[in-house]
């Protein structure tokens, strides 16, 4: 639980930068994994649920932040705090 107060502790304050380990660097690892994965006739459901929600991070404005960032995917437009 230690990691997860963490990372709570930095959405909530604010702290997502500099980056522990950012969500661009998340999201390429997320996805070499699926590719590995396929590659071997192995399906990584939730890994290719990660490398989507980290995609859509980036895409959202928090690439460079840290991949605690991943929490905004879950919003279509800003969220309630």
């Amino acid at each position: 639980m230690g990691y997860l107060h963490a990372k709570t502790g930095m959405i909530r304050e604010g702290r997502l930068t500099p980056p522990q380990f950012a969500v661009t660097i998340a999201a390429k690892d997320a996805r070499l994994i699926v590719e590995a994965g396929e590659r071997h006739g192995v399906r990584l459901d939730v890994a290719a649920a990660s490398a989507e929600r980290l995609a859509r991070a980036a895409a959202l404005g928090h690439g460079e932040e840290d991949m605690a960032a991943a929490y905004y995917a879950s919003f279509d437009g800003k969220p309630n705090r």
